[in-house]
């Protein structure tokens, strides 16, 4: 029974000590994109999915980030400008890059 191995907790709290620096980074991110709804004069409902959104781009971009041998700090920071600029102005940004380099491409 896992809840009487008296190593339970130990194992636990130093998995949670491993992967805290990335859910900081998706907490961050998902605190400033609902605050930021909110502030705008977002619904509430389009605020809190804007922010989960937010919040789940950036806990997948840590990973990627420590991959690639950057430091985890730059994931919560890139996180806060996404989730201060928006989703909206991020997809607007991220379809003129398509445009630019697939689109010409399709045509």
């Amino acid at each position: 029974m896992p809840g009487r191995d008296p190593n339970l907790w130990q194992q636990l709290l130093t998995y949670i000590a491993m992967v805290w620096p990335q859910i900081y980074a998706g907490g961050l991110a998902f605190v400033v994109a609902l605050i930021r709804g909110l502030h705008a004069g977002n619904k509430a409902r389009q605020s809190w999915l804007e922010a989960i959104l937010c919040g789940c781009l950036t806990f997948g971009l840590f990973p990627v980030l420590h991959y690639l041998g950057l430091p985890g700090g730059l994931a919560a920071s890139i996180g806060a400008f996404i989730a201060f600029k928006g989703t909206e102005w991020f997809g607007t940004r991220a379809d003129e890059l398509y445009e630019k380099l697939v689109g010409r491409w399709l045509k």
